[in-house]
């Protein structure tokens, strides 16, 4: 427990400062945001490609390369994120961005299947295991990082996606769906949610993280000024629609957790690392937070996308 406790210190005093101080004032801010983002990437896709290689030895040097790829797609969706290549439209410069992204992300792909269909001993799960770690800790752990880097569409708007704002809202929607699962499915958990994967989870755990991560949810969009109503009208509207797509969040925090523990329960093991003592490793620490990120960084791209094309 002690070890837990100091790693959970040193690395929100690490991350709040890079996530909280405005890296428009403080370039610096974002760039080492950045850099620690696309080590986190390599250190996971790393993490989850060696537990692979254990039981598929075939994958060789992909065990080095696919990690490579992922923190690449993490600089790609930077790009993506904040226009870094200057095209002047927004609306083409969106569509531009991603498609450069999932274009890598295909040529990747394509590099890791050439590689499985001429090594030797290879296998269908040799495939499978590059195209997960790029997705798992490319694409969607890249879409996270970046929530970092997201801009309000203009001053005047009604919703103000903002990166720190948005990971303050995502993590207040985290740790209620965490905690509310833990404590009500310990204390009244009868039905067991996916026993295969994981006995301590159960049913109950499941629903009352999902309630609580939407109320704690509706509370941070106005805590953090995500939506800015006025009226009310604008007030019961913006309560309606962030408690739904809170609720979508905390359904995403979950099927992130019990995918995770999915993977390590199939290779047995307890953890994918151990580079946060008491933690794990990467994925171990962010597991949650990776599918319910990747899924708000998406609601943000369409409304974006439905904003600029409004426009």
């Amino acid at each position: 427990m002690k070890k837990r406790i100091i790693t959970a210190v040193v690395l929100a005093a690490v991350l709040l400062p890079l996530v909280i101080l405005d890296h428009h004032k403080y370039p610096l801010v974002g760039h080492l945001f950045l850099a620690v983002g696309i080590i986190f990437s390599i250190i996971a896709s790393f993490e989850i490609m060696s537990l692979f290689s254990k039981q598929h030895p075939s994958l060789g040097i992909l065990r080095l390369l696919v990690p490579f790829m992922s923190g690449t797609l993490v600089y790609t969706i930077y790009l993506a994120t904040t226009q870094g290549l200057s095209i002047s439209d927004p609306a083409e410069a969106s569509i531009v961005y991603h498609l450069l992204t999932m274009g890598l992300f295909i040529l990747y792909v394509v590099i890791a299947l050439g590689h499985a269909v001429f090594a030797r001993n290879s296998s269908g799960n040799d495939m499978m295991a590059s195209i997960l770690t790029l997705t798992y800790c490319g694409l969607l752990l890249g879409f996270v990082i970046n929530i970092r880097f997201l801009e309000p569409f203009s001053d005047q708007d009604f919703v103000y996606f903002r990166g720190g704002r948005s990971f303050g809202y995502l993590y207040a929607i985290v740790f209620a769906t965490d905690t509310f699962a833990y404590f009500i499915g310990s204390k009244f958990g009868r039905r067991k949610l996916c026993p295969e994967i994981s006995l301590k989870k159960s049913v109950e755990g499941a629903i009352a993280g999902l309630i609580a991560g939407s109320i704690f949810g509706v509370a941070a969009v106005f805590l953090f000024k995500i939506a800015r109503p006025v009226g009310t009208k604008e007030v019961l509207f913006t309560i309606l629609v962030s408690f739904f797509v809170s609720m979508l969040l905390s359904f995403a925090v979950q099927v992130g957790d019990l995918v995770a523990s999915k993977i390590k329960r199939t290779y047995d093991v307890k953890d994918f690392g151990k580079i946060f003592p008491g933690h794990g490793g990467v994925l171990d620490r962010f597991d949650s937070l990776i599918f319910s990120g990747a899924v708000y960084y998406i609601i943000v791209l369409f409304v974006k996308v439905i904003y600029i094309w409004s426009a």
